[in-house]
């Protein structure tokens, strides 16, 4: 039962985190419309946050486990406040940023990062103390290391078509992302009471 509540959270961390990337593209869209700069930002600054989660995820993973469990604390609550930013301020931030920058990838590169960095940076610290959590209940590392990125990965699919197919065509983004708030907010709690298990064993 502990295994399938950690799988069903890596793979809702990987809903979240490619669904977010969907939602981000229809808050950009009425202020800087839908080309394929617009997305190169987007893709760009998702990638460099997921780049930088798992560099921060990595060091966390081997912090002592009282740093450890701070580094998950705060990452969790980052994750959650900037999902939370971005529910509330995110349209009237985008709507300042629009008027205030005229070059239009200063202002996307504004924010995206202003935006949008943060929270996918904070859930991707995650995936390498999901593989720890997994190497320290025996599994050999290069095999944790498959399973949390394959099924992760697996969750990132069902993000993209759930929220592309079915969630945005029938609700209105900013219902979507405090939706997104709220499952971030259950996920992690859960997550990090699980990773704290890892380190008694």
């Amino acid at each position: 039962m502990t295994l399938f509540a950690f799988y069903l959270v890596v793979i809702i961390l990987g809903i979240l985190s490619m669904g977010f990337q969907l939602l981000a593209s229809r808050l950009l869209n009425p202020h800087f419309g839908s080309s394929i700069i617009v997305w190169a930002w987007l893709i760009s600054t998702f990638l460099a946050a997921f780049s930088l989660g798992s560099m921060l995820g990595g060091w966390i993973s081997n912090l002592a486990p009282a740093a450890r469990r701070r580094g998950q604390l705060i990452g969790a609550a980052v994750a959650v406040l900037t999902l939370g930013l971005a529910a509330v301020g995110g349209r009237a931030a985008l709507a300042w940023i629009e008027v205030r920058f005229e070059e239009m990838s200063v202002a996307l590169l504004v924010a995206c990062v202003g935006i949008f960095f943060l929270p996918v940076t904070a859930l991707s610290t995650f995936g390498p103390q999901c593989v720890q959590y997994l190497a320290g209940r025996g599994t050999p590392p290069g095999k944790a290391s498959g399973v949390v990125y394959g099924v992760s990965t697996l969750g990132n699919i069902a993000g993209v078509m759930l929220t592309a197919f079915v969630l945005i065509p029938h609700f209105r983004v900013s219902t979507l992302l405090y939706l997104w708030l709220v499952v971030a907010l259950v996920s992690l709690t859960g997550l990090v009471r699980l990773l704290r298990t890892s380190s008694s064993l």
